[in-house]
């Protein structure tokens, strides 16, 4: 188990650098599921690297659609043409995912629509970290948070299996990147050329906070 340590009044940051040592270990494949990415340019530069080295990585997180914090997305978007040129594959959950029922509702109780909350990562489908720690400023500087290192390969091989179901065009979006840079949204009913959204107000909130510092979220 590992955690941000507090010390005299404040609070150690570890939890980053661990992850960011946990993902430099891969060396066939990188899965990474988390609700909240604002990356930074050593996120995207080390996946890079992975790239170059030949690793698989791809990742699941939030749509604008899915999203229970619209602010994140804000300053996430801005992120999602460099986070797909160095991946093989950026996914992002759909609001009207099939698995809602199984990953969501509590019967008789049903969501409103389907939210990501999860943060793990799969490596080399041997080793698995599951815990609170998101990929964004919050969770780097301002948060305490943990997590569980876990090498196990049936328990990976489990995970794996679960980021293919999630991932599936049933219930999430694939972007892609065209030639010219320009983003597209597909999945298993439809391609879009703007990012998807539950309404318009979602999309006005979008712009909205924008205005607000990246680091509070």
């Amino acid at each position: 188990m590992h955690s941000d340590l507090p010390e005299d009044g404040a609070i150690r940051h570890v939890m980053m650098e661990t992850l960011f040592r946990l993902g430099g270990t891969a060396r066939r494949e990188l899965l990474i599921v988390n609700a909240y990415i604002i990356p930074s340019e050593r996120f995207v530069e080390g996946l890079r690297d992975l790239r170059r080295a030949g690793v698989r990585t791809r990742i699941l997180t939030n749509s604008l659609a899915s999203h229970d914090v619209p602010a994140v997305n804000s300053h996430y978007k801005s992120w999602r043409r460099p986070l797909r040129e160095v991946t093989d594959g950026l996914f992002e959950m759909r609001h009207d995912a099939s698995i809602q029922s199984l990953a969501v509702d509590t019967p008789p109780t049903r969501g409103e629509f389907m939210g990501l909350h999860s943060k793990g990562m799969v490596v080399d489908r041997e080793r698995v970290y599951i815990g609170s720690m998101n990929f964004d400023p919050r969770s780097a500087g301002i948060n305490t948070e943990m997590g569980v290192l876990i090498e196990s390969a049936p328990l990976a091989a489990a995970l794996a299996r679960a980021f293919e179901r999630d991932i599936a065009p049933a219930n999430a979006w694939r972007v892609d990147m065209d030639a010219r840079g320009s983003l597209s949204w597909t999945n298993d009913r439809e391609s879009v050329s703007m990012q998807p959204a539950r309404n318009f107000w979602q999309r006005v909130e979008d712009v909205f906070f924008m205005a607000f510092p990246r680091d509070l979220y």
